[in-house]
């Protein structure tokens, strides 16, 4: 009697139910993981497997990285001289320099009120008062004029505070108004006094705050503008 034919064996391994059965030197798929689809070709070796669903691959941008590159804020050039808290160097000798000229500036004025008493002040005023032809005395008008000095003292010092402490925050609208009160102080060079000094140091911080090397500093960006719509922002133009 003789026996049954054998049958053919399924290529590469596969078992009669359908599957396949990993060839030699071939790694079977974990728990889990599924083999590759039809269409899809398994990753070589020594290339990267791709990552997961959910999880970001090695060139991915980190959170709170720009995916461009390029940070939405333009920055103050990191090469120029800077002190403390990345104000220019100049900017902050300019900053001293106004505050110089403002306390020189009031010293001046105070100095004058020591100055209404003396004869020289007082035929001048009697030779106007008589020139007008008003019946007004020296000693009626005295106490006005020591406190409109004073008043006019003390604005005079807010005002220089003012475009000091702003000038060193980089506020290009302080260096405007300082422009403005250093041409005004030209009138003050002569004659030769307290407030010719206030007058040079103050042109002189202006002069500083107009340098190549310190202009860029009022033409930052603000941490808190747009950065939408500037140049250098993800979808400005």
């Amino acid at each position: 009697m003789s026996n049954p034919p054998a049958q053919p064996s399924p290529p590469n391994g596969s078992e009669p139910g359908g599957e396949s059965t990993p060839g030699y030197g071939q790694n079977a798929p974990q728990y889990g993981q599924n083999a590759p689809q039809y269409g899809q070709n398994a990753p070589q070796y020594g290339q990267p497997t791709p990552p997961a669903y959910g999880q970001q691959g090695p060139n991915a941008p980190q959170y709170g990285q720009s995916p461009y590159g390029q940070s939405p804020y333009a920055q103050y050039p990191s090469g120029q001289p800077q002190g403390a808290g990345g104000v220019p160097q100049l900017v902050n000798t300019s900053f001293w320099l106004i505050i110089g000229a403002g306390a020189l500036w009031v010293i001046s004025m105070l100095v004058s009120l020591g100055t209404l008493d003396s004869p020289e002040v007082r035929d001048l005023f009697e030779k106007q008062m008589a020139a007008s032809g008003t019946s007004l005395d020296f000693e009626s008008i005295k106490g006005f004029l020591i406190g409109t000095i004073v008043v006019f003292a003390v604005i005079s010092a807010g005002l220089y505070a003012l475009v000091a402490f702003n000038v060193r925050k980089g506020k290009n609208w302080a260096r405007i108004l300082g422009t403005v009160f250093a041409a005004l102080s030209i009138f003050n060079i002569v004659p030769l006094s307290l407030a010719t000094l206030a007058a040079l140091l103050g042109i002189a911080a202006i002069v500083l705050l107009y340098l190549p090397t310190t202009s860029p500093y009022f033409q930052k960006r603000q941490s808190f503008a747009n950065p939408f719509g500037q140049p250098g922002a993800p979808f400005g133009k």
